[in-house]
């Protein structure tokens, strides 16, 4: 096993309220032989401020670990950051990481914490026994679990065309192959991943009940326009002799009170009288979230491997053909789709960093590529958003020998991918892109940034910020939604 360390630096706090002192404090876990490298660790002087607001907690369980931030409830400053990576996904070990984590919190910090927000992977589900709070056959279903053809076909005979909950990852999918393979009893409830780690903070109440939020309950079929269980859901339920009521999770906003952290568990951290557990969200929504886009317009493109866009809109846009579908935030909707292309491609062709850095000072941003490099630069086969054709093959061809013009075409060819899923999202209805943040690997590269602000036509800028953990943190605090 590697050696993992936990550096935690305690500053005596210069106002009455640790959270509005004057010191913010980052503390990170990073596997020992590359803490001095990797981890940065530093107390930031800043202005004092009012008192009187707590610190709001955000957990972030991801693919493989869990991450928490604590923010400063006036200026929304990071105080503390942790981590604790795990090798499977189980409910137990997300306990003991979330445990884990909670102990690694400044004793003095953990007293200002007055609220609580989980953030777990999207469609990860799992039944819970109501009794005793433990998962039943056999844990989880990640968001990755493609259920059969049969369950599939069950959601899809009584689900609207191109809702979310026909496709073989949704939730309701999950659910009902479950209900296939041994009926589902009574004292069985539904519970997200975020759902389920709530619970351990604020209790299920009586009954096991557990309570979601308007964006993990998407992929159950709950119906975020209306705010309720739809009925073609109750009665499919219904007629597969499921007591859909004690089954199904409550649904709340993002941000909403859940209820009050547990006596049992406010007295183990030592956390504030009246600390109250939120509503959480799904990680990508979360980190949407830390870029902190607020209005109409704004929007956030994450350039990793593959290309994913996410756009506040007035109105919803949902279209399965392309994959895009809207999750209701605040009283805006976040409209999301994914293209396959992406940075996965530089890899593929063998750019190193070191070359895309030297390369790219080379590219004039204010020009494309000549009319014979007009690549496609997807890695393989088939494509869905802004184009849906699975047949479509990658274009990389001509290949130039001038490694820079080869480059200059893949990212002008992945900055028009991006282009036209903007406005194609327009074309749906979606409130028309007005600013872009960017996230992921690629928004280091300034000249990219530059290339795609004149295609896309907005101004186009880094997210100072893109923690699923930190805008989790920002969601307990019932920032901006």
């Amino acid at each position: 096993m590697r050696a993992w360390v936990c550096l935690l630096i305690v500053l005596v706090p210069l106002a009455d309220s640790f959270c509005h002192s004057a010191w913010a404090i980052r503390a990170c876990s990073r596997p020992a032989a590359n803490a001095a490298r990797a981890c940065s660790l530093r107390a930031t002087s800043t202005s004092m401020h009012a008192a009187g607001t707590g610190c709001g907690l955000g957990f972030d369980f991801g693919t493989s670990g869990a991450r928490i931030c604590v923010v400063n409830g006036e200026a929304h400053e990071i105080l503390h950051e942790d981590s604790v990576p795990y090798a499977e996904q189980s409910p137990e070990v997300w306990v003991a990481a979330m445990e884990t984590l909670l102990d690694r919190i400044p004793a003095g910090m953990r007293a200002h914490i007055t609220s609580v927000a989980v953030s777990g992977t999207s469609a990860s589900v799992m039944l819970v026994d109501a009794r005793t709070g433990k998962a039943t056959r056999g844990g989880a279903r990640m968001y990755d679990f493609a259920a059969s053809k049969e369950a599939v076909a069950l959601a899809s005979s009584a689900a609207p065309a191109g809702h979310t909950v026909r496709s073989a990852t949704s939730t309701l999918a999950k659910i009902l192959q479950w209900h296939q393979e041994s009926p589902i009893v009574g004292e069985e409830r539904v519970a997200h991943q975020a759902d389920f780690l709530a619970a351990r903070l604020v209790g299920t109440g009586d009954g096991g009940g557990y309570t979601s939020d308007y964006n993990n309950a998407l992929k159950i079929g709950y119906d975020v326009r209306a705010l309720a269980y739809p009925a073609w859901m109750i009665q499919l339920l219904v007629s597969l002799s499921i007591d859909a009521k004690a089954l199904l999770p409550a649904v709340v906003r993002p941000g909403g009170n859940i209820g009050l952290v547990t006596e049992s568990a406010r007295q183990r951290w030592g956390l504030s009288e009246g600390c109250q557990v939120v509503a959480g969200t799904t990680d990508s929504i979360a980190a949407f979230i830390a870029a902190k886009a607020s209005k109409p317009g704004q929007a956030v493109s994450s350039l990793g491997s593959t290309l994913a866009i996410k756009l506040l809109s007035t109105a919803p846009v949902d279209d399965s053909t392309y994959g895009v579908y809207s999750h209701r935030l605040g009283d805006m909707w976040l409209v999301g789709g994914a293209s396959n292309v992406g940075c996965a491609v530089l890899r593929q062709e063998k750019f190193s960093g070191d070359e895309l850095a030297q390369l790219s000072a080379r590219i004039d941003p204010s020009l494309d590529p000549p009319d014979n490099i007009r690549y496609y630069p997807l890695t393989q086969k088939g494509e869905r958003f802004p184009v849906n054709d699975p047949a479509k093959e990658p274009l990389l061809v001509p290949k130039p020998d001038d490694r820079a013009l080869y480059l200059h075409g893949i990212l002008h060819g992945i900055a028009q991918v991006e282009a036209e899923a903007y406005a194609l999202l327009a074309r749906m209805g979606a409130t028309p892109v007005s600013e872009v943040r960017t996230a992921g690997g690629g928004s280091v590269n300034q000249m990219w940034g530059t290339m795609r602000e004149r295609l896309i036509k907005v101004p186009v800028s880094r997210a100072e910020h893109t923690e699923a953990s930190y805008g989790v943190a920002l969601l307990a605090l019932d920032q901006g939604y």
